[in-house]
């Protein structure tokens, strides 16, 4: 087996999970576009952030560092601490030996940790988040620019800011609100300070719970996994330590938040309008961000804990808030990361393929507390199948096209067809005729097999009529088992053959004895497929 392609996402620690939660977003996707081209994408993250179980849940491995935070609160020395974090990203990176290295923020790492490494790895990236101007004109910033092949900027001047869902992957409002036990006749609002390891937080996020709770909102509190005060518990709260997903935003009204990276654009991409409370940070501007949110009619900002009460009465439209984040930079990103050790063209394809409304489609295929790796894999042969195939396979089916034309015979070449409205109509037959999903893609990619002419769309009109003549039998497992015993078609088109398939189906009343027949015609005297299907269809004499 060929050696993966492999990606190492390098996220420092902070007060908050930007960082972690913008590297998941990025490698998710180059996994999912390497996919759609038959590429074995192997994704790390290496973080000393205290929240690195998150990459658990996207089916990514992490490797943990210790965090600034945790060694100072040691005992250790700064100056072993120093020698102890550089020691540790030096060997994980001399172990993975990475293809592609993206590194978030701060091109040298939060002390200076990543410059012995990057010479290692044969792409670097840098996502380039804004940072404070005082910060991006220092020498140190700037003389490290010039290691990395590629710079991301995840905001309006560049990619878009990075998400790690798309709108369509987002719950519906019912179900996220009956998700996080609201009350149907409440008006909820959402807290937050970020991660929840804000030096204020401990103090704040009570306080303000309370307040808001007393006030007549029901309060979804998003702690955060770095929160380490006071649980605030009873009627009209639902306090959650854990972090809070972004697809169950909306099931909220309005929120309360930090104006985070992650906690920004994560609210005004759902549409929740937000009283911000900015933290202050020695990089981020979150002051900027959550002005930009007030002057856009997206949210207010309240200058104390105090203020934040009054200024929910009328906090912002959510029309306003979904135009000011519009759109999901992880695709962009992401096709950036890749664009060094991919083929352009392969690449072009994936990324037009790979559309928010296909990532809606995923959802399906890969289910809430999944294994997620194993789960995307298997959803991505089927999307895979759907968009046309690996590059080898488009183009062995080029190259057949050709040949049969120079026979004489006529098969159109496969029109082009968004792989988000085929998935729709696979997904939509598989309801309709009750076929498993496994059962299904295991069928699929059979005919895709012994019909290598044969389109993605042409594949699914094929569905369309097949799957009704095998429902009929409640043999699954025949069903495939009888297209195992066809040889790879050349001449027979998946159109005739479906005709004649259903035909001769009609005719059966067990699925078992139809293989049977067919196996003992197909072995006798070197008949084809074709032959088989019309003498299985003739009335008896």
């Amino acid at each position: 087996m060929a050696r993966p392609l492999r990606i190492v996402g390098y996220a420092i620690n902070g007060r908050g999970m930007g960082h972690l939660v913008r590297q998941l977003s990025i490698l998710r996707t180059a996994q999912r576009l390497c996919a759609l081209v038959d590429v074995r994408a192997e994704c790390w993250i290496l973080t000393s952030s205290e929240a690195d179980t998150l990459a658990r849940r996207e089916g990514i491995p992490a490797i943990k560092l210790p965090s600034k935070a945790m060694l100072r609160d040691a005992g250790l020395e700064p100056h072993h601490h120093l020698a102890v974090l550089r020691g540790l990203v030096l060997q994980a990176i001399a172990t993975l030996q990475p293809d592609v290295l993206v590194v978030d923020t701060f091109p040298g790492g939060s002390v200076g940790e990543l410059v012995s490494v990057l010479e290692l790895v044969p792409h670097r990236i840098l996502v380039q988040r804004a940072v404070r101007e005082d910060i991006a004109a220092t020498d140190a910033y700037q003389a490290l620019l010039p290691l990395y092949d590629r710079v991301i900027v995840p905001d309006d001047r560049g990619t878009g800011p990075i998400l790690i869902r798309e709108r369509t992957e987002l719950m519906s409002r019912d179900a996220a609100r009956a998700a996080l036990g609201i009350p149907d006749d409440r008006r909820t609002v959402y807290l937050s300070l970020g991660g929840g390891g804000d030096l204020a937080a401990p103090g704040a996020l009570p306080r303000l719970t309370r307040t808001l709770r007393d006030g007549g909102w029901h309060v979804v509190v998003g702690a955060g996994p770095l929160y380490q005060g006071e649980e605030v518990r009873g009627e009209g709260i639902t306090w959650l330590s854990r972090y809070v997903p972004i697809e169950l935003l909306p099931g909220v009204d309005a929120a309360v938040s930090a104006a985070g990276y992650n906690s920004f654009h994560e609210l005004m991409h759902v549409g929740v309008p937000t009283v911000f409370l900015p933290q202050p940070r020695i990089s981020d501007d979150q002051e900027g961000r959550a002005a930009r949110a007030e002057a856009a009619g997206a949210g207010r900002v309240a200058r104390s804990v105090d203020d934040v009460l009054a200024l929910l009465d009328s906090p912002g439209t959510a029309a306003a808030a979904r135009a000011l984040v519009p759109h999901n930079g992880a695709r962009a990103a992401a096709a950036e990361v890749l664009r060094d050790v991919l083929p352009a063209e392969d690449l072009a394809v994936a990324v037009k393929a790979l559309t928010p409304e296909l990532q809606a489609g995923l959802r399906r295929l890969v289910p809430e507390g999944a294994p997620a790796g194993a789960a995307l894999d298997h959803a991505m042969a089927l999307v895979r199948v759907l968009a046309g195939g690996s590059p080898s396979t488009r183009a062995r089916r080029r190259a057949l096209l050709a040949e049969l034309a120079e026979q004489g015979i006529d098969v159109p070449p496969p029109e082009p067809d968004a792989p988000a409205d085929l998935l729709g109509r696979f997904l939509a037959l598989c309801d309709q005729h009750a076929v498993p999903i496994d059962t299904a893609l295991a069928l699929l990619r059979a005919l895709d097999r012994k019909f290598p002419a044969a389109g993605p769309r042409d594949l699914i009109a094929a569905c369309t009529q097949l799957f009704p003549a095998w429902a009929r039998f409640s043999d699954w497992m025949g069903a495939i088992s009888l297209l195992r015993a066809m040889p790879t078609q050349r001449n027979l088109t998946l159109s005739a053959f479906t005709t004649a398939m259903v035909a001769w189906l009609a005719r059966e009343d067990d699925l078992f004895d139809a293989l049977r027949d067919f196996s003992r015609l197909e072995a006798r005297g070197q008949r084809s497929v074709a032959e088989v299907l019309r003498l299985l269809s003739q009335e008896p004499s």
